[in-house]
């Protein structure tokens, strides 16, 4: 977004509004709580963004959430869709092994409106429960193996001991794959890449 990309964000998981208040810190590389002349500009920069959000939260019908992501693509002519996260839009929409065939139906329907509409889709898919000690991996993917095979990257935030870096554990279109260490800012609330050496 910050490049000039057009972008929706759909937060099942946190309003819209504590979203953009995270967003403003982040923009802003500090608190913005007692500092109104940053905030101000700051606030001004974010509105400037190609940035737009659905106003779904929680257990969302699909279709409807493509409905509006359809929408936003000939309106704003958004080119990048943030989903955040798969679980949160489907909670409660089923039981047993039906929970996992609806997950699979959606990531399709995802999938086609990406491939249609030549956009980008981020589908945040939270992990099962592993290990604390052990890294995550393409099966540590909540759902079925469809999430990552459907996918044309799968990043993982593994977070390890104090340790966070950026795992890229699948690239279609490029073959390097990589983990790059980062290091989260307390009062930024950004994620900063470090130099390994430095560690």
């Amino acid at each position: 977004c910050a490049q000039g990309v057009s972008t929706l964000w759909g937060s099942f998981e946190i309003k819209n509004t504590r979203l953009v208040h995270k967003m403003l810190t982040q923009m802003a590389g500090r608190s913005l709580a007692l500092n109104l002349d940053l905030f101000e500009r700051t606030a001004d920069e974010f509105e400037a963004l190609p940035m737009y959000f659905l106003r779904f939260f929680g257990s969302s019908d699909v279709d409807e959430v493509l409905d509006a992501m359809e929408y936003a693509v000939y309106a704003y002519d958004v080119q990048h869709v943030i989903l955040d996260n798969v679980q949160f839009m489907m909670s409660g929409q089923g039981r047993g092994y039906d929970k996992f065939e609806r997950q699979d139906a959606a990531l399709d329907k995802f999938r086609k409106f990406a491939t249609a509409k030549n956009v980008h889709v981020t589908l945040v898919i939270h992990p099962r429960k592993e290990q604390d000690d052990t890294d995550l991996t393409l099966s540590s993917v909540f759902g079925t193996a469809k999430a990552t095979q459907e996918a044309d990257n799968v990043l993982i935030l593994q977070r390890n001991r104090g340790d966070v870096k950026l795992d890229v554990r699948k690239n279609r279109y490029y073959v390097s794959l990589d983990a790059n260490t980062i290091r989260e800012g307390v009062q930024s609330n950004r994620a900063d890449q470090i130099d390994p050496q430095s560690i």
